[in-house]
């Protein structure tokens, strides 16, 4: 029997990416997923490519009244998946080319992981399980990155406390390194893949499926809480 069967498990920013791969890999282990994003057209979309018991529920994770009524819609919740994100992309500079505004939106990913937290958390089972989806720039300096990086070090310390603070709700932070998501289009897709492919230790441009199944282990193994689960190719190596 599944280890997933007959649970809940909610994931913010479940329309692409490592969210919707983590959806579909939860839907095909017998969970019932609830996938919140804020496009309603695209959330609708990308749950008909999940095969088993979905259910959409639209929300912008920065709006605190709508993220909460659409995690309140979901009942009991067995395990919450934070994954999402904006692109990062065009907010990559050197400090003194930041923008306010760039900053502001840099700090978007901690504010909405904070908001989904502390609206499922009253309604998770007691020995259910948050994941919550980091980044390599947090562990390895990477120029152009000084607020983006400085934010994913938060992500992950904010998992670390809430292990201990929600104990025994299980709390763990994933990072990738370099994945083959919608952030990355194009001709930059295309020499992002040469990169991986040349030189990265693992060879190859990370995939969503990849983070996914890395996920599903931080939801099903009982004893692992408080950790960082990295999964980037050999990245920060």
């Amino acid at each position: 029997m599944s280890a997933l069967k007959d649970h809940t498990v909610v994931i913010v920013g479940a329309s692409s990416g490592i969210g919707l791969a983590t959806a579909r890999q939860a839907a095909a282990a017998g969970a019932k997923v609830v996938m919140i994003s804020r496009s309603r057209e695209k959330l609708e979309a990308a749950a008909r490519t999940v095969e088993g018991n979905v259910v959409v529920a639209p929300a912008d994770m920065l709006n605190v009244e709508e993220l909460g009524g659409a995690i309140r819609s979901a009942g009991a919740i067995d395990h919450l998946v934070l994954t999402a994100v904006a692109d990062e992309i065009p907010r990559i500079h050197p400090l003194v080319e930041l923008s306010d505004e760039q900053m502001e939106r840099s700090m978007d990913k901690l504010r909405g992981f904070f908001f989904a937290a502390r609206a499922a958390v009253p309604a998770m089972r007691e020995r259910g399980s948050i994941t919550i989806t980091s980044g390599a720039s947090g562990l390895k300096a990477t120029r152009g990155m000084s607020v983006l990086g400085a934010v994913a070090a938060a992500v992950t310390t904010f998992a670390h406390v809430l292990a201990l603070e929600l104990a025994p709700l299980r709390v763990n932070a994933i990072t990738p390194g370099v994945v083959d998501t919608p952030i990355h289009q194009g001709e930059a897709r295309e020499r992002v893949r040469k990169w991986a492919e040349s030189d990265l230790p693992a060879r190859r441009f990370g995939e969503p499926e990849d983070i996914a199944q890395a996920i599903l282990f931080l939801m099903t193994n009982p004893y692992m809480t408080g950790h960082d689960l990295v999964i980037d190719g050999g990245l920060t190596v």
